[in-house]
């Protein structure tokens, strides 16, 4: 796409790449003979410190609450929420909740900038229905566009109309059926010690393809880097009954309404712009340090929910013991970036997710896609969602927005190849990157690393979607939120059974 005809294009590039910024580097600094120079503006070598080790002065406290909530995404909303009527405080480093589950609009039109769907009865669905947001389903397979064709259904009736020579087809139904043959609860410990490329190995090689398009998008990772139990359980997922569930603008939609909830009665609680630089446990109460408008403050509570990424986790708490320290380090995270394509005309509305193997994203969405037939209902802009995972030695592009509108231009010029009717622009194109927002599915994640990262301590609960799993998921998030609370209250109480509640909320399970 050249220069000049970008040009014409509107781009718009948000979101924050590394987590503990903006701060105020010289606020922060542990104070010296010599007076740190004042620097102005976000930096993110304020993060690199916090990630190698740097010291951060911790004032005294000057606030005391029951419970520090710490990440204003999904699972901190919805820790919450079911706090209502208790002593809480919400710590969100960006301006904005909502996190990985992020709604925007265009003229009044949401999409989402992440977090595309739930399933039907999930924890997701089931506080959407609580807090008065019905969420719709989708009732669309998903289809995959490859070498100039639209394929329906590609791991259900579809497979006979791939674009692949017979032997190929014959191939997806062989790799397909041998997987729905395997039993998930049987060798659930098996499969998660085992990489997803074992189980793709004698097929043809389109199928890996194929998956590796899937799980970057889905999970973080390659067929190779990918869990077998992850992988195969994705399998049989796509190749049963449509039960995802979503409305415009993806689970933002819950996080939005959370939010317009919980600010009316609870705004002096619910701290955005307020980085946490530290997490000290004691006997009796944590002392969290956070940095906000130029100043550091410190709280006391007598617990903390840890609703952030385990990257993020491992830097901030003091005193975790080395074993859980280092099984917390061994998550990797992606960079992604979103992008949103607004069109003043219709240009797609065949299918809710369709996938593109091969391309520089995985797949895309159509954000109304549940809303569209709706009696009345007029689609004023076709807005469609690309999904776009980058490797981990690409995180750096999403410091730049130069880098960014290259990106997204990239996108663009591969979208508009996949059919002759994509030749069209669009009006805005939005870009939404973050640098570390989704965990890789890999190998003993599931059933080892994540339980020895995610045990509590005597005053913190570790509850985030990567506590949770097989996969990053808002229902994890919640469930796990949930139980958060739960635990809070036993610690608050004194009451026994708080670490056993954590070892039955860890438990590997599948479905």
């Amino acid at each position: 796409m050249s220069h000049s005809r970008r040009d014409f294009i509107k781009f718009v590039v948000a979101g924050s790449v590394a987590s503990g910024c903006p701060v105020n580097e010289s606020l922060l600094m542990v104070p010296s003979p010599k007076p740190s120079p004042l620097v102005e503006g976000e930096h993110h070598e304020i993060c690199h410190q916090i990630r190698d080790g740097q010291e951060f002065a911790r004032p005294e406290a000057t606030r005391s609450v029951g419970i520090v909530i710490i990440g204003g995404g999904s699972a901190g909303l919805s820790a919450a929420y079911f706090l209502r009527g208790k002593d809480w405080l919400l710590l969100e480093k960006e301006d904005h909740f909502g996190g990985n589950a992020h709604q925007e609009d265009y003229h009044g039109q949401p999409f989402g900038t992440g977090s595309a769907y739930a399933y039907r009865g999930d924890e997701a669905d089931q506080l959407a229905g609580e807090i008065g947001v019905k969420l719709a389903p989708t009732n669309s397979a998903d289809p995959t566009i490859i070498n100039g064709v639209w394929a329906p259904g590609t791991w259900t009736s579809g497979i006979d109309q791939l674009p692949y020579p017979q032997s190929v087809r014959e191939s997806f139904k062989k790799f397909r059926d041998a997987m729905l043959k395997v039993n998930l609860k049987e060798k659930m410990a098996e499969l998660d010690a085992e990489s997803f490329s074992k189980y793709t190995a004698n097929y043809a090689p389109e199928i890996e393809e194929w998956w590796n398009a899937c799980g970057q998008s889905g999970w973080g990772a390659t067929v190779p880097d990918t869990s077998a139990l992850v992988g195969v359980e994705e399998v049989q997922g796509n190749s049963a009954e449509d039960t995802r569930v979503i409305l415009p603008g993806g689970l933002g939609c819950i996080t939005q309404r959370l939010v317009e909830l919980l600010q009316p009665k609870y705004k002096e609680r619910m701290l955005g712009d307020a980085t946490v630089t530290a997490i000290v446990p004691g006997k009796d109460s944590v002392h969290v340090t956070y940095a906000q408008s130029g100043k550091l403050i410190t709280v006391s509570a007598k617990a903390v929910l840890m609703c952030a990424p385990k990257y993020i986790t491992s830097r901030l708490v003091s005193g975790i013991p080395s074993e859980q320290r280092n099984a917390m380090r061994r998550f990797r995270y992606i960079p992604y970036a979103v992008i949103n394509m607004i069109f003043d005309k219709p240009v797609y509305n065949r299918a809710y997710d369709t996938w593109c193997p091969g391309k520089s994203f995985t797949d895309f969405v159509v954000a109304d896609w549940t809303v569209r037939n709706h009696p009345g209902y007029r689609q004023q802009h076709n807005i469609l969602t690309f999904y776009t995972p980058l490797r981990t030695d690409q995180r750096s592009l999403l410091l730049d927005d130069a880098s960014c509108k290259n990106l997204a231009a990239k996108v663009l010029a591969d979208f508009q190849k996949l059919l002759p009717e994509f030749a069209v622009d669009p009006i805005e194109i939005r870009l939404y990157r973050r640098g570390h927002p989704m965990y890789m599915s890999t190998p003993g994640l599931y059933t080892k690393t994540r339980i020895a990262a995610a045990q509590p301590m005597h005053r913190i609960f570790f509850g985030n979607a990567d506590s949770g799993g097989p996969e990053s998921l808002i229902s994890e998030s919640l469930r796990l939120s949930k139980v958060g609370v739960e635990w809070a209250d036993m610690v608050l109480a004194g009451k026994p059974g708080a670490r056993e509640l954590a070892v039955r909320a860890l438990a590997p399970t599948v479905d």
